[in-house]
């Protein structure tokens, strides 16, 4: 999954938001660089990537894929997820809380605990909250602005860009896929909080 759906199956505390966060950016065994609060936020991190590998209704997401992207998939339909999560945020937010709402409150926790990130992280991080990619998601030209920037992190990369086209072209069965793989996806993540990590 992308950073939305990390920061939506996170327990509502900085912590935990900050451990989903740094799932992507800290490698290996955090060890004494973090509090045991977001070491568990970035192995709930971690297990959700598996989960989420294994799924069979994200395993047919990607198969929709054009074969010379699929091997791209753990981006490309994560960042496809975060679209459906962001545009259906009201059936799955906790609460009733609004998407803004809980946007505006993931920005504001990680300005207040930039301390706990690492320098490289806390520099995307900031960007993250300056470009808003968070609400972006919804929005076609938000995935695509999201897809183009990380086609320019590296020269394998560079196919990502204008990957936008395959949402557009799979659009109703992807979100398909997505509707009836988020549940279960919510499911898995809450055990795995409710048992510890």
């Amino acid at each position: 999954m992308n950073f939305l759906a990390h920061l939506h199956l996170a327990e509502p505390t900085p912590e935990s938001r900050l451990g989903n966060l740094l799932g992507d950016f800290v490698k290996g065994r955090p060890d004494d660089r973090f509090s045991p609060a977001i070491w568990e936020g970035i192995m709930l991190h971690r297990r959700v990537d598996v989960f989420t590998d294994r799924h069979p209704d994200w395993k047919r997401s990607r198969e929709r894929l054009r074969p010379e992207l699929r091997r791209f998939a753990g981006i490309v339909i994560d960042v496809f997820y975060d679209h459906f999560l962001a545009r259906h945020w009201g059936a799955f937010s906790t609460g009733g809380e609004s998407l803004d709402g809980f946007v505006s409150d993931c920005y504001a926790t990680f300005e207040r605990h930039r301390d706990w990130l690492p320098e490289e992280t806390a520099a995307v991080v900031a960007r993250m909250a300056r470009q808003d990619w968070l609400r972006s998601y919804g929005e076609m030209a938000g995935i695509a602005r999201a897809l183009d920037r990380l086609s320019r992190r590296s020269r394998r990369l560079k196919i990502l860009k204008g990957s936008v086209a395959e949402l557009e072209a799979n659009y109703a069965a992807m979100e398909a896929d997505f509707l009836a793989f988020y549940p279960d996806l919510r499911a898995f993540a809450e055990a795995e909080r409710s048992r510890g990590l």
